[in-house]
């Protein structure tokens, strides 16, 4: 019954372990199940999966997964695409060099060249509300917009009321009781 439970966690296997076990299923030192019991391997399919990362060059070791890039500040983006654009388009130099990725040199450099304008680079996120609306027909979208919600909450609130009426008038079992509210 023991097998039949699900750990909480996935098991982890020193890079020793894995190599000493791969070594005693490649020289038949010992048959399958007792490779998995000697080194508490949980299943066949781990352990052969070693062994192909074995047998391709590859040490079996767990991936690393990319943590999140690094802050690169405004002036340092405008360094990093005006090196892009001198060096020809050389994303992947670009990259190695200043320590990012090759899609955000690439992400930069394509904002630059479609605004042709620097402050195109600019994290924007989150910094959009209070602006103030730039010509006339702006600050009328944005009035009709600010109307629409008013409006919108208004009917909110008028269907709201409506709905505790109706809700209250269900406690009252004759028609002309003093509980009953007006509509």
């Amino acid at each position: 019954m023991a097998n039949l439970e699900r750990p909480v966690h996935n098991r982890r296997y020193p890079k020793k372990l894995k190599l000493r076990a791969v070594r005693d299923y490649r020289n038949h030192r010992l048959p399958t199940k007792e490779i998995l019991l000697k080194y508490d391997i949980r299943g066949l399919f781990q352990l052969r999966n070693w062994v192909i990362l074995y047998n391709n060059g590859k040490e079996p070791v767990r991936k690393r997964v990319r943590k999140m890039g690094r802050k690169v500040s405004y002036d340092e983006k405008i360094e990093i695409v005006k090196w892009v654009l001198k060096h020809n388009h050389d994303y992947k130099q670009a990259a190695q060099k200043f320590d990012i990725t090759y899609s955000r040199a690439y992400a930069w450099t394509q904002k630059y060249e479609q605004a042709n304008d620097w402050t195109a680079l600019k994290d924007r996120r989150g910094k959009t509300r209070g602006r103030q609306p730039a010509d006339r027909e702006e600050q009328l979208l944005k009035e009709i917009r600010d109307l629409k919600a008013k409006l919108r909450e208004r009917e909110v609130q008028i269907a709201f009321s409506k709905k505790l009426i109706e809700i209250s008038n269900r406690e009252v079992k004759r028609p002309n009781d003093i509980k009953r509210f007006k509509k």
